[in-house]
């Protein structure tokens, strides 16, 4: 049976627990978040396996208010892991946070390949409008060593440009119509996110030209330079400045990069400020698999 945590001291005990892991880093931020009450417009619920001892299996639902849920999962690396115990774990999560198991509530669901492969083949046994789509990633994050020597880099922005911020309310709608994946409500949950989270900015003649946000699971969320402004070191520049906030602020910086965006994938393994999440030496791939409704794709 999972284990849901509910009392202040189990938030403690979790907030401590998810530290310093790539395998828990949106837990880990996500449960300070909710603790300091920094969100409430992406309320978590999170469950862990077994109820009593050594945990194996984390579980999270983030219910946004705005934009579909998120479920996240993960496992405790120096723990044992059982898929057909994992496959039970992941009924009674639905079961708990979703309300039934064979719910048709369109979601959004993050974690390791295989975990989330093992959601994908339970998940078509127990609904009927629902589709997925996989987003495969690699995960970077930044060690505490790497967070002193982002601290100290210039982010080095071309004269003629300023660093600035963004207006969360006035400048919200511009953001989201650069973002690809926008759906219905994320007007909203981009300005709550540029109000309530740290995020960067980059101006010329007064106007936002680069920019780069947080998502309420901590992910770098959103980077973009427009095209007039492109090849200036702009969007590195808008990274940095993201980060050192972040790490002012406690939160340990990390984003995801898609495994197909090979420039992008190259950069980030090679600079001293980052680190891949890597088991035995390869790239692990973390998934965002959005599940959608059929007929409201179609209509």
């Amino acid at each position: 049976m999972l284990h849901e945590i509910r009392s202040r001291t189990d938030w403690r005990m979790a907030l401590k627990e998810t530290q310093l892991t790539p395998d828990l880093i949106y837990f880990h931020f996500s449960i300070r978040q909710e603790m300091e009450a920094k969100f409430p417009e992406s309320p978590i619920r999170v469950f862990t396996y077994p109820e009593h001892g050594t945990k194996k299996y984390w579980f999270m639902l983030k219910d946004n208010l705005f934009i579909d849920a998120y479920c996240m999962v993960a496992h405790v690396p120096s723990t044992s892991f059982i898929a057909d115990e994992f496959i039970e774990c992941l009924r009674e999560f639905r079961l708990r946070a979703l309300g039934c198991m064979g719910s048709e509530r369109p979601h959004l669901m993050i974690g390791k390949e295989k975990l989330v492969k093992l959601y994908s083949g339970l998940m078509k046994k127990h609904t009927s409008t629902l589709v997925a789509e996989d987003l495969c990633l690699n995960l970077f994050y930044m060690t505490r060593d790497q967070e002193q020597l982002t601290l100290q880099v210039d982010p080095k922005v071309p004269i003629g440009y300023e660093e600035s911020e963004i207006s969360p309310y006035e400048e919200a709608e511009l953001v989201n119509s650069t973002w690809k994946f926008a759906k219905d409500g994320d007007i909203e949950q981009t300005a709550t996110k540029l109000a309530r989270l740290p995020s960067a900015c980059i101006r010329y003649n007064g106007e936002p030209v680069a920019f780069e946000m947080l998502d309420p699971a901590g992910f770098f969320n959103n980077q973009f330079v427009f095209e007039d402004h492109r090849r200036k070191g702009l969007g590195t520049a808008v990274e940095l400045m993201l980060a050192q906030k972040c790490i002012r602020n406690q939160m340990t910086p990390y984003k995801t990069v898609y495994r197909g965006n090979k420039i992008v994938l190259e950069h980030s393994c090679k600079s001293p400020l980052w680190s891949r999440w890597e088991e035995n030496g390869q790239p692990v791939t973390v998934i965002f698999q959005t599940w959608t409704n059929e007929a409201n794709d179609s209509a």
